[in-house]
């Protein structure tokens, strides 16, 4: 991604509480210079992780994550733990009184723990070691900082999602087209799509499979509820309009119908390839590097996912998966080592050799990306790295209520039941219906 400058990057570290936060130059904690050695070894350590809601193989947590710790920390271990009940796995772990040190979660999951009071706010070991946090993308600190509240810190990235626009090289060629470029806007995506939506050889080919409106709306950074009013703010907000009608104009075109359904990306595009675009997010690397030498293969290229108009080169917000430190551990100090040696240079280039992307802003890493794929040699790939990540939305907690009504709505928008501003009213009307009730619900 394009790097901000250093201006926003302190601005964002202050509105985390990061006011006097070590300035870019300071040690990368992979070079540091190891602690003077002591008479005695000290005690073994044995941490345990918690995976909350964050995906990671058996392979990457030994290979990226287990084996770099013992390596450099011969007294520490690592162990994975896995939650896969949310909240309520949480509580289960609480209840069970041994705790985890480290966690190891989506975004949102941030925001959970800090209302479950589990983990530790950040600050004051990032300040003490003199942890260097410009060495991050600014657009996920941004997001860390957002699910983190109250101007703390509670976790750190390890690795980001990012967007990008795939497509089929052998459709537009079919039909003579100009491939799609960087810098495109929605509206250039849109008529590129019309231009490869036709029937040929009894098949009919479709323009775009587009990521779903959710995503997309952050874009635009568009809440769905004030923070104010604890009220959805959908047609209070031209911006959902705007998304409606972009989303309406795809389905729209010939063939494209459930454009933004996930079976015509992973049908349409890799098995039946009939599909020219999928603009959607960078798992399908992994998905096209499988089809690599098999008989399904296809030539394909990537570029920038489209902006608005307004927003040029932005993206959606920054996601990803993030390190979090335990309130209730018994070995916070190590466990933070542990932290400081997976967001170093070191290991994000080790995690960029297994296809993530890394969370350091390090141009040279971010170059590296693909690098051991076959299947991504000569691909654009430079060219997705030239949109920013948009400013995230701070969260609201009844936010889970929202993409339901607003995907419900969107369908019959267009499916021509309704027409957008029936479906926008709609939508709003749905989830202050859904809002009140889980009010109402906790009251008894």
């Amino acid at each position: 991604m394009q790097l901000i400058s250093i201006a926003t990057t302190i601005a964002v570290l202050s509105a985390c509480g990061q006011n006097d936060a070590p300035l870019a130059g300071s040690a990368d904690p992979s070079s540091s210079p190891p602690p003077a050695e002591s008479k005695a070894p000290p005690a073994p350590v044995k941490l345990l992780m918690l995976q909350d809601g964050a995906t990671i193989t058996k392979e990457e947590f030994q290979t990226l994550i287990a084996e770099p710790i013992t390596a450099k920390y011969p007294h520490i271990t690592v162990e994975l733990t896995v939650n896969g009940k949310g909240d309520e796995g949480v509580q289960q772990l609480l209840a069970s009184g041994d705790f985890p040190d480290l966690i190891f979660g989506t975004y949102p999951r941030i925001t959970s723990h800090r209302e479950l009071q589990t983990v530790e706010n950040l600050n004051p070991m990032i300040e003490r070691n003199k942890f260097d946090l410009q060495r991050f993308d600014p657009g996920a600190i941004a997001t860390a900082c957002a699910y983190s509240g109250s101007g703390n810190l509670y976790a750190l990235p390890f690795s980001l999602n990012f967007t990008a626009t795939f497509y089929n090289k052998e459709i537009f060629d079919k039909f003579g087209q100009p491939y799609p470029k960087e810098g495109m806007t929605w509206e250039d995506a849109l008529n590129i799509a019309k231009s490869v939506s036709r029937t040929s050889d009894g098949v009919q080919y479709r323009g775009a499979f587009i990521q779903g409106i959710g995503d997309v709306s952050s874009q635009l950074s568009l809440p769905r509820i004030d923070q104010a009013t604890g009220k959805a703010s959908i047609t209070s907000q031209e911006g959902w309009k705007s998304l409606f009608e972009l989303y309406k104009a795809f389905n729209d075109l010939p063939g494209n119908k459930d454009a933004s359904a996930a079976a015509t990306l992973n049908n349409g595009f890799l098995k039946d390839q009939n599909v020219a675009m999928a603009i959607s997010y960078d798992a399908r690397f992994a998905a096209l590097e499988k089809l690599y030498g098999t008989p399904q293969d296809f030539a394909w290229d990537v570029t920038q996912f489209p902006s608005f108009k307004e927003k040029p080169n932005v993206t959606v917000a920054s996601s990803g998966h993030f390190l979090m430190l335990s309130s209730l551990g018994k070995h916070k100090e190590e466990a933070f080592r542990v932290i400081e040696l997976l967001t170093s240079s070191e290991i994000q280039r080790k995690i960029t050799d297994f296809g993530r992307y890394t969370a350091l802003q390090d141009p040279a890493i971010k170059e590296l990306y693909g690098h051991t794929m076959k299947s991504m040699q000569g691909k654009n790939i430079k060219a997705v790295f030239k949109s920013r990540f948009a400013e995230p939305i701070p969260p609201h907690p009844n936010n889970d209520l929202t993409l339901p009504a607003i995907n419900d709505a969107l369908t019959r928008v267009v499916s021509n039941e309704i027409d957008i501003n029936t479906g926008l009213r709609q939508a709003e009307e749905a989830i202050n219906k859904a809002i009140a009730e889980r009010t109402a619900g906790k009251g008894k």
